[in-house]
């Protein structure tokens, strides 16, 4: 771990453990810094369960301690039960023993255990995940291999594009992963992985404590019912017949198994890529652009900007051109380690959930990106102030009525649906019911997106529709204009945010609003025979 990463925790969990600080939306999955506390949760939980276990061997011992000596006065007097009651003090302990002792150990044996730990546990009980976080989880986890076009089985065992992890998942979590990706009406993704479910369960059978462990019936049932969905009766019925081997007796398995076989003589197995062939959508074109090879992505030139600004004659600007068309530009070393350690340090104190604007205007929580975001004003302290005149002598732009600083971390599986940044407000077609302070500002003219951290596997940013492609590396960002010369939203620019596979993802956004750029970058009508792309 290197040293900002030590920095970062160090806060993290200062914050957590001395302000006592929760974020305000208790959701887990769609932040990792969100998650960092959940370690020290589980190590409550560990600890709480520890002085549980003390204290049930603290009455084993008592009683071990006391089977010793009642067992040997009981077995002297068995040996010659005349002769030894014949003695009065023998005779006597044994009414007394048996009328008062042994109602004293039923009081003892009926006395509860761990009250003290389940109050415990009782209080950090709302601190736990919900079940929308394990939902989110299990999206997020299960896009990546999707995506990505990785084997599950590989992933499962942490060997991920070409790398091995000291990390692997169990049983449960493989058919928590598959079970609600089948009730989120994806049953061909669900079947990969609770094909993986059985063969890990027969690994772990001695492991995993009764109460924790995943009953192989259970299993073969969901798999089956993940098949059915995918019409695969063929495929369904032999895993029906093993787990009616488990229970042979059971209604809903026996229903189950008729229906199957009703549906294979009735209604013959549709071939699987029957209503599968579509025309290219937003989900695939996503994909395609977060699987084009590293090597097909090619770079212009690089350059020093010494012009936008007259400071920059002085400290002038590493630029690598991403592309011309439309004109995308990779900036270099343009934010310092210490500065993007505050600004996360602020950020992951106060992250909630990210919203995107739909079309008819109002925010709204949307799952197309799964991360939480902090705004920073830019005007709020001199970092954000050094900040706000850095991209002005990045882009030659004034930032006066822009907005603030969007902060974001992605999750597990963290990604951005293809999107455009502009409102669109020049188009004729275009109709929008947000307030007029939006509208007064002018639409998002141009964007710079800052790289926080460096990501070890996925989460580039992607230009599916021209090819574009760059890969998070912490200092850089990357600027492009979102309109034409005339106004007008620039589809091209289209992208996107890949599932991060392995790492934590910070990037920070600027959108430049048009109203202040009237004479820096006016609007133009097409010159004859020019294009109006910037």
């Amino acid at each position: 771990m290197d040293y900002f990463s030590r920095c970062l925790l160090v806060m993290l969990f200062h914050s957590t453990l001395v302000l006592g600080h929760r974020p305000l939306e208790r959701s887990h999955s769609l932040s990792l810094v969100t998650m960092v506390p959940l370690l020290e949760l589980e190590r409550k939980l560990i600890d709480n369960l520890e002085n549980y276990t003390n204290a049930l061997e603290q009455k084993l011992e008592i009683i071990h301690s006391q089977l010793l000596v009642m067992r040997a006065e009981n077995e002297k007097g068995r040996r010659n039960a005349v002769s030894y009651l014949s003695n009065p003090l023998n005779s006597f302990s044994l009414i007394r023993r048996l009328h008062q002792d042994w109602i004293q150990w039923q009081k003892y044996m009926e006395q509860p255990v761990g009250i003290s730990q389940l109050k415990a546990f009782y209080s950090w009980k709302d601190e736990l995940p919900t079940e929308r976080d394990l939902w989110d989880a299990c999206e997020g986890i299960g896009r990546i291999p999707s995506t990505y076009d990785l084997k599950v089985g590989d992933f499962i065992n942490g060997n991920i594009k070409g790398k091995h992890y000291n990390a692997s998942m169990s049983s449960a979590d493989i058919l928590s992963v598959g079970a609600i990706l089948a009730k989120k009406n994806r049953p061909s993704d669900a079947i990969q992985w609770l094909q993986e479910v059985p063969q890990r369960l027969q690994e772990e059978v001695l492991i995993q404590p009764r109460h924790l462990s995943i009953k192989e019936v259970d299993a073969l049932r969901t798999l089956a019912e993940a098949q059915i969905k995918e019409k695969n009766y063929s495929e369904a019925l032999p895993l029906l017949h093993n787990c009616l081997k488990l229970q042979p007796h059971d209604a809903r398995l026996l229903r189950l198994w008729k229906k199957t076989t009703d549906l294979i003589e009735n209604q013959p197995d549709q071939s699987p890529t029957e209503d599968k062939e579509r025309k290219v959508t937003i989900a695939n074109a996503f994909k395609l652009g977060c699987n084009k090879p590293l090597e097909s992505f090619t770079r212009l030139h690089c350059f020093y900007n010494f012009t936008t600004t007259p400071f920059l004659r002085l400290a002038p600007l590493k630029i690598e051109q991403i592309g011309l068309d439309p004109y995308v530009v990779l900036y270099h070393e343009v934010l310092s380690a210490r500065e993007i350690s505050m600004l996360i340090g602020k950020a992951a104190q106060n992250m909630k959930n990210t919203r995107v604007h739909k079309e008819q205007g109002v925010p709204k929580k949307n799952r197309g990106r799964t991360a939480k975001g902090f705004w920073f004003k830019k005007e709020s302290n001199e970092l954000t102030k050094g900040i706000t005149r850095r991209i002005m002598d990045m882009t030659g732009f004034d930032l006066a009525d822009s907005e603030g600083f969007q902060v974001i971390n992605y999750g597990i599986g963290g990604h951005y649906l293809l999107h455009m940044d502009y409102f669109d407000f020049a188009s004729s077609n275009h109709t929008d019911t947000r307030s007029s302070y939006s509208m007064d500002l002018g639409d998002r003219i141009a964007t710079v997106l800052f790289y926080l951290t460096d990501v070890e596997q996925g989460g580039a940013t992607v230009f599916a529709d021209v090819g574009y492609s760059v890969y998070p590396q912490a200092g850089t960002a990357i600027f492009w204009y979102n309109l034409d010369t005339n106004g007008k939203g620039d589809p091209r620019t289209r992208h996107a945010a890949c599932p991060v596979i392995v790492g934590s993802k910070w990037v920070m956004t600027e959108w430049i609003r048009e109203k202040r750029q009237i004479f820096i970058r006016p609007c133009l009508p097409p010159a004859k025979g020019t294009s109006t792309k910037s």
